[in-house]
């Protein structure tokens, strides 16, 4: 009897699976998932940058480049899934942390709320969404050759492949492509910038002495990298890159 009286009722413990779906749709979790994504895509805009950057070796380099990437259809298509899942979860996380800091406090502060956090950062989640409008214009006309921002039109070389090159500097000959270009890239400078910083931030790599240094790592970073990116239809308006 007194066996019975001292045994403990045994507690299962809940599966993994109910664990993991628990923990990601919590506001720690979803920062962990928009923080993963984040580097994913960080990844992605780095080998693009590097891809984009070979213009300036000249139209053979450049098409050679293209066609290279095309052939390799493992390397592509993981790109494309990776960017799928990652683009969209980076997207759904970010609203939906934003709505768990509003219902976390419905009240706004009684006091200006003077914390180290940029404007970039604040603003995160609405440049991120211009980026995404951006990001379907530019894949509308490089890529999909669709609607009214199929321009230019498709050109090809004399062995019968894609003439990217061609078609790239055709594009950034028009201004207003050029300057559309310039203006998602300012976003992305400024989201990238604040990106790396909650990086940090929220994968709990917190340090008050050198946390100061990852903000202006952080944008020094994004402006740099998207300032490579604009320097593409900079030198083709300026004729340093031409057909």
């Amino acid at each position: 009897m007194s066996e019975a009286m001292d045994a403990k009722p045994v507690v299962e413990a809940p599966p993994l699976t109910r664990v993991l779906l628990r923990f990601f749709s919590s506001s720690i979790g979803m920062k962990v998932v928009m923080s993963l994504t984040g580097i994913g895509l960080w990844v992605f805009i780095m080998a693009h940058l590097a891809g984009n950057l070979v213009i300036f070796a000249g139209p053979e380099m450049y098409n050679h480049y293209a066609q290279a990437l095309k052939g390799n259809p493992l390397l592509l298509w993981t790109e494309r899934i990776g960017l799928l899942v990652a683009f969209p979860l980076h997207i759904l996380t970010a609203i939906r942390t934003a709505q768990l800091n509003r219902e976390a406090r419905p009240v706004p502060y009684a006091y200006a709320n003077n914390t180290p956090i940029r404007p970039a950062s604040r603003w995160a989640l609405w440049s991120g969404l211009g980026i995404l409008a951006f990001l379907v214009i530019h894949l509308a006309q490089f890529t999909w050759h669709w609607g009214p921002w199929a321009n230019p039109p498709m050109a090809m070389d004399g062995s019968g492949n894609v003439d990217v090159y061609t078609m790239a500097v055709a594009a950034f000959s028009d201004p207003k492509i050029s300057l559309l270009y310039i203006v998602g890239q300012l976003l992305l400078a400024g989201h990238l910038g604040a990106g790396i910083y909650g990086v940090f931030q929220h994968l709990g790599l917190w340090g008050r002495s050198w946390t100061p240094f990852v903000k202006n790592l952080g944008d020094a970073i994004g402006y740099g990298v998207c300032g490579a990116f604009i320097t593409i239809p900079i030198a083709v308006l300026a004729g340093l890159v031409h057909p």
